[in-house]
Formats: C-alpha cells, sequence, structure tokens
C-alpha cells in the first residue's frame, strides 16, 4: 500500500512538473504559475483541461493581442493620419470579420494612396460580401488595369465573379475567357462554362467543362477534394449535354 501511495506521489509530481514547464514554454498568465504552484497536482489538472488542451490560451492571446494592435494603429492614425495605417487597421477588422469597419479604413487608405494595391483590394473584398457586387467590380477593374497578376490571378478572378454576380455576362465572359488562359481555376471554368450556356454557346461550354476534369486530373489529392464539387458538377454537366446536344 505505502509503495502505491509513494508512486503516486512521484506520478503527481512529475505531472506537476511537466505542466509546469508547459506553462513556461507557453509564456502563460502568471495567475497559471500560481495554480500550479500552490495547488499542486489539481492545479496542473487544472492547467491542462483549461488552458493546454482547450486552446482558449491561444485565443485569448491572439484576441488581446488584435486589440492591443488596434488602439496602437488608432494612436497612430491620430498622430500621422497615413495610408499604411489606415490599410494596416483594415486588414485586422476584415480578419475579424468586420467588413464596415474594414471598408471604411481601405476608402481613406485608398483616397490617401491610389497606388496601395493591398487597400483596393481590401476594399473590393468588403465591397462583395456585403453584396455589392458591382462597386466591388468597379475598384477590381482599376486593380488589375494595375497589376493583372495581383494576388496569383484571384483579383481577376473575383472581377470576373463581380460581374457575373451583378448580372454583367458578357463582360463576365470577357475576364473569365482571360482567366482560363492565364490560370486553372476549376471554379472559374464551370461558371464560364455555365454563362456559355445561357448565350447559346453550347459547344464552347462542353470545351470549358472538359478542360475543367483535364486539369482536376494534374491535381494532388488534397487539392482535388477540395475542388471535388466543380469536378463534380462537370461531370454532370457532360453527362447531360453530351447525351442531348440540343436539350439547352
Amino acid at each position: 500500500m505505502g509503495g502505491q501511495f509513494s508512486l503516486f506521489v512521484v506520478a503527481s509530481l512529475i505531472f506537476q512538473v511537466w505542466m509546469f514547464i508547459d506553462c513556461l514554454k507557453r509564456k502563460e498568465s502568471f495567475f497559471w504559475f500560481l495554480i500550479i504552484i500552490l495547488f499542486g497536482p489539481v492545479g496542473a489538472a487544472l492547467y491542462l483541461f483549461f488552458v493546454k488542451l482547450s486552446g482558449n490560451s491561444v485565443k485569448i492571446k491572439t484576441t488581446i493581442k488584435d486589440t492591443e494592435e488596434v488602439e496602437n494603429l488608432k494612436t497612430l492614425i491620430e498622430l500621422h493620419s497615413k495610408a499604411y495605417h489606415y490599410n494596416e487597421l483594415g486588414d485586422i477588422y476584415l480578419k475579424r470579420g468586420g467588413l464596415q469597419e474594414a471598408k471604411e479604413c481601405y476608402e481613406k487608405a485608398v483616397k490617401k494612396d491610389q497606388s496601395m494595391l493591398n487597400a483596393q483590394y481590401g476594399l473590393a473584398k468588403c465591397l462583395h460580401g456585403t453584396g455589392k457586387y458591382l462597386e466591388a467590380a468597379y475598384v477590381l477593374e482599376d486593380l488589375v488595369a494595375k497589376d493583372r497578376k495581383y494576388d496569383y490571378g484571384n483579383a481577376l478572378f473575383g472581377l470576373a465573379e463581380s460581374y457575373r454576380l451583378s448580372g454583367e455576362d458578357d463582360k463576365a465572359i470577357t475576364v473569365y475567357e482571360d482567366l482560363c488562359k492565364a490560370y486553372s481555376f476549376l471554379s472559374g471554368y464551370y461558371e464560364y462554362a455555365m454563362l456559355l450556356v445561357k448565350k447559346g454557346r453550347l459547344d464552347d461550354a462542353i470545351t470549358s467543362m472538359r478542360t475543367l476534369i483535364n486539369n482536376a486530373g494534374t491535381l494532388p489529392d488534397y487539392k482535388y477534394q477540395q475542388e471535388k464539387i466543380w469536378i463534380d458538377k462537370a461531370h454532370k454537366f457532360l453527362r447531360r449535354y453530351q447525351k442531348n446536344p440540343g436539350s439547352l
């Protein structure tokens, strides 16, 4: 009995030391150091469940860091009112999902420096995210005119999507054509094909869907799974229209 108790004490101490070291590595609040030291294995167990396993500490740290950055940027804006600081603040708001706050920051950044492409891109994302597709398209028009390859083609893709969602089908088709020549966005091939169907260009739509499937065959497994929704839709489209070429 005494031997078992001794083993329990040793194991408890090892566990306590382990949690203490983990606390040091994570640079946790001094509060947790006190809990582990004062309450021994019980405090270590509390740390294990409420910090190490839950991930709460990481979320709290991230929130605190973001809050500090926001306050610092607001102070810098009051002092200097530079486009760079507005853009940085917009990025934080956008990451949080605060589209309206981010939009206001990006608008001020662009007004102060029209060459700041990141601010234009962020503004377009905010407009697109709030359903203002045509306004987003106007911003992206200017952006891709300055840099057609911005964000590895994603800005050009965003322009095509903004045109499509705002009902500007002809403009969307033109941009999708440019996009498909330079990049392999599978969703882009699909949406381009569906617009072609609306225009009565079934043969061109079938070609686009075939290209989508051919390009999908070169993807690594993880990427293939991410894009599977478009691959499946393309197969469904071809099964329908290749068997019934006149059924528009």
